[in-house]
């Protein structure tokens, strides 16, 4: 606290002879002060430059006394109340300041009874008498109506509005915890005065009137007491919730309205009538918004809000306003940067596709990685992306291909999915190029074969499922004829098929039965790749499929099955046909499956790029030997 000596503090010694002096600071501190952080921060400027110990000790104990807060009953929006803080160390064991009022000393007591008993002002009685009763000390119930009286005087003091709604919601928890009958409509009556003022008056001050509603929503404590009401003022509490949504319409305070009307309304009609508010509120913000992005997100809450409560003409209006929002008016950002990989280096990559003969360089392209990448990396990334930085602050929004919002994340996990989602999607974007690439250096050097040739290579070196191999060898000769949209149309489907057929072939029991009006029918790729990954199916790859197919990622397995893939550019159908190659060439053939083992599957799942996963070295000389036999068929 001094200019720079580097001497430790001595400890308070309390003398009864220096409480003028003190007053003499508090005085001073108060005069123009707005808070009690104001007040003890100009105590503690007592110290500046002063190379005296014991009054650096006597500054320090006054200024902390009104360091002490009122801290409101949060998280729940229908709990009311509030504490005075900090009152005990918490389980980490962690130093505040002020000392915790359970650690405080008989001394410092004694000093803040001699200051209440020379206070002025309410706001200084209110919280010194409130400390005393806090610690219990002395008479500790007359404490607390002393500090009840001086909160509800304080009002009409010079502290800001926000500090005295917070020293009403205090005042009002003092008089229940005391249960002091006669002090109950005076604080009420305060509190629905200070209320209707704020309510009514141009600052905009939602943080000190919406505090006080749930106190004044609560019965009375001669209701609770099972005694006779002595006062009807719960039209008046009702009347200044309803007034309090439509003066704070912003979306975060008419949620929070809401929630108070839910936990603090027995009437039915009332609460529905605060819920409609709530969504007539958003979709005022909405309609009061001119960017698109923003109108769309807030009318998404709204929709969510009203389909929750089962309020379905609202949730309607607000579909049909998300489903008019002009989406080309939407103000995308892109955010690029630049790869420190040269062009050499693409280039000495794809010239590894530059085989003499067309199979050897489609046996290289079906053994190359994941396109998504590790999964390990990905993780390891996302977390360091996501550690101190806004993406971990705040959630976020994912737009579908139809260009309406699809899935939102809040939760941690969900945040640290969809960051590794985002750099999935940028390494299948690069890789994405890098297989396209390949296949046209493919198609320049070796021109495009017969969809029977390619069928027949497939089935023969690898040994998979007929029909598998006919699938992607079509989506092959569909690629080189650059017909993409019809190359995914073929291939997509058939790598759920593959899926299904690896789980069946496993034993595992994917078949769900008829239960209810539900018919039986096999589950979706993302139920099955659970159960191929029980097996050791490498999760690299079941990553790229589900960054590629599912919800999580790119979804083009449902928005292809419901229409919205209507133009496919080159790298998107080069992902989806090494999607297709990875799990189709692990499946063997119809006729070898009676004699298949379950375990030659399950090491083909866990190097499912490897041609020679379970091929002997004649097997590996035999497929050189196609590949030479094959030549000539591709003059």
């Amino acid at each position: 606290m001094t200019g720079g000596g580097a001497s430790e503090a001595v400890s308070f010694s309390y003398d009864e002879q220096r409480i003028p002096v003190y007053i003499e600071w508090i005085e001073e501190a108060y005069a123009g002060a707005d808070s009690y952080d104001d007040i003890a921060s100009r105590i503690f400027d007592k110290s500046r430059g002063v190379d005296d110990r014991r009054l650096e000790a006597e500054v320090r104990e006054v200024a902390s006394t009104f360091y002490y807060r009122i801290e409101l009953d949060r998280g729940d929006a229908g709990k009311a109340g509030s504490q005075i803080e900090p009152r005990d160390v918490d389980d980490s064991g962690q130093t505040y300041w002020p000392r915790p009022l359970k650690q405080v000393d008989s001394e410092v007591k004694e000093l803040w009874a001699n200051l209440l008993s020379q206070s002025r002002h309410p706001e200084l009685t209110a919280l010194l008498a409130d400390i005393l009763f806090t610690v219990r000390y002395g008479k500790s119930h007359l404490y607390a109506r002393e500090a009840v009286d001086g909160y509800v005087s304080a009002k009409e003091g010079g502290f800001n509005v926000l500090h005295k709604g917070e020293m009403l919601v205090r005042a009002w928890t003092l008089m229940r915890s005391i249960r002091a009958h006669d002090l109950e409509t005076t604080v009420i009556t305060a509190m629905e005065v200070f209320a209707d003022d704020a309510l009514n008056s141009a600052a905009f001050v939602p943080g000190a009137v919406i505090p006080l509603l749930p106190c004044l929503l609560r019965e009375p404590l001669s209701v609770a007491s099972g005694l006779d009401a002595t006062r009807d003022d719960a039209s008046k509490s009702v009347q200044l919730l309803f007034a309090a949504f439509e003066r704070y319409q912003a979306d975060y305070l008419s949620l929070q309205l809401a929630d108070i009307a839910r936990n603090c309304l027995r009437d039915v009609s009332l609460v529905d009538r605060a819920l409609r508010l709530t969504v007539d509120n958003m979709l005022a913000e909405a309609d009061g918004t001119s960017d698109a992005l923003v109108k769309m997100h807030r009318l998404d809450q709204a929709a969510k809000f009203a389909r929750q409560y089962h309020l379905d003409d609202q949730h309607d209006e607000a579909v049909r306003r998300i489903q008019s929002v002009d989406q080309g008016s939407f103000n995308w950002v892109t955010i690029s940067s630049e790869s420190g990989m040269r062009a050499s280096d693409i280039e000495s990559y794809l010239r590894g596709f530059d085989r003499s003969y067309l199979f050897e360089s489609l046996a290289k392209y079906f053994n190359t990685f994941a396109p998504s990448g590790s999964r390990s990396t990905n993780e390891e990334t996302a977390r360091n992306i996501l550690t101190g930085s806004l993406f971990g602050m705040f959630g976020s929004m994912r737009y579908g291909a139809h260009g309406l919002p699809q899935q939102s994340y809040s939760a941690d996990s969900e945040k640290l999915e969809q960051q590794v989602g985002t750099v999935e999607a940028m390494a299948m974007g690069f890789n994405g190029e890098m297989l396209a690439a390949a296949l046209h250096r493919m198609k320049a050097r070796h021109g495009v074969p017969e969809v029977d040739t390619l069928h027949g290579w497939f089935t023969e070196t690898y040994g998979s499922d007929s029909g598998l191999c006919a699938s992607l060898a079509l989506s092959l000769s569909l690629f080189w004829r650059e017909e993409y949209l019809a190359c995914v149309q073929v291939a997509m489907p058939r790598v759920e098929a593959a899926v299904r057929s690896l789980c069946l072939l496993l034993d595992e029991p994917i078949y769900r039965v008829e239960e209810g009006r539900a018919p039986g029918q096999f589950p979706g790729l993302g139920f099955m790749l659970p159960q191929l990954e029980k097996h050791g199916f490498d999760p690299d790859w079941s990553s790229f499929l589900r960054a590629l197919l599912l919800p999580s990622g790119k979804n083009l397995r449902n928005l292809g099955a419901h229409g919205f893939v209507q133009e496919v550019d080159a790298p998107t159908a080069a992902l989806v046909i090494r999607a297709l190659g990875v799990v189709a060439l692990v499946a063997p053939s119809e006729t070898s499956k009676l004699a298949a083992e379950s375990d030659a599957v399950r090491r083909s799942l866990r190097f499912p790029t490897s041609v020679s996963r379970t091929r002997s070295w004649r097997a590996r000389l035999a497929l050189r030997l196609i590949a030479r036999l094959t030549r000539g068929l591709l003059k």
